[in-house]
C-alpha cells in the first residue's frame, strides 16, 4: 500500500524523485513533481498513484469501542485503538478504522476480549472515501 510504501521511501524521497523536487519556493512545480512521483513505478510494480485511486474505492468501517472498561485501554492502544474525546459528533470512546472484511473478526475481538458479553454491539459506521476525506 502506498502508506508502506511512502514509510520505507520517505528518508530517500528526494534521491528517488531524481532531482524532480525543486528546492525553491515553487508550489506549481513542487504539485508537477508529486504527480510525476506518483506516476512511477515505487517497486511493488504498481504506481502509488494507482494504489491510491484502488484504496480510495474500498469502503471501510469505524467500530467504537463504547463502555469498554478503562483498565483495558492498553489492550486496545495495543491493537491500534485511538481515543476520541467526544468532539465532532463522534462517541466518546476508543475507535478503530479497518477495512470492510475485517469487521467480524474484529467485532468478535471486542466481544470476547475487550467487553466479555457476547451481547454487546459496538457502534459502526460504514466509511467511503469522500467521508474520510472530506473537509
Amino acid at each position: 500500500m502506498v502508506g508502506t510504501w511512502l514509510r520505507g521511501h520517505q528518508a530517500r524521497l528526494p534521491d528517488w524523485a531524481g532531482g524532480l523536487l525543486s528546492r525553491g519556493p515553487s508550489a506549481v512545480d513542487d504539485c508537477f513533481a508529486l504527480l510525476e512521483v506518483l506516476a512511477q513505478d515505487g517497486g511493488t510494480g504498481q504506481a502509488p498513484f494507482a494504489e491510491l485511486h484502488e484504496a480510495s474505492q474500498r469502503s471501510r468501517v469505524r467500530i467504537f469501542a463504547e463502555n469498554s472498561p478503562f483498565d483495558m485501554k492498553d489492550h486496545l492502544k495495543a491493537r491500534g485503538y485511538r481515543w476520541s474525546d467526544g468532539s465532532g459528533g463522534r462517541p466518546k470512546s476508543w475507535w478503530i478504522e479497518i477495512a470492510e472484511e475485517g469487521l467480524d473478526d474484529e467485532l468478535r475481538y471486542l466481544r470476547a476480549e475487550i467487553h466479555r458479553w457476547d451481547e454487546a454491539d459496538p457502534p459502526t459506521k460504514r466509511l467511503t472515501a469522500f467521508d474520510r476525506f472530506k473537509a
